[in-house]
């Protein structure tokens, strides 16, 4: 026998996971807003970096 979903069984079983889960996000935002700036700070700079080896090694190759 198949079972009907009840949509606002659903809706209201999203809402039960959504909140807490956004209230964890709110409260941590500050160290994942910090987290992320610190991580781009690194990519751009390991970036950086691999261009200027980059640069090194060509200049090298030129007779």
């Amino acid at each position: 026998m198949r079972h009907t979903f009840d949509l606002d069984y659903i809706l209201k079983a999203i809402v039960g996971i959504a909140s807490p889960l956004v209230g964890v996000i709110t409260s941590l935002q500050e160290q994942i807003e910090w987290t992320l700036r610190v991580s781009s700070l690194v990519v751009g700079l390991l970036v950086g970096l691999m261009s200027l080896f980059g640069m090194i090694r060509k200049m090298r190759r030129k007779p």
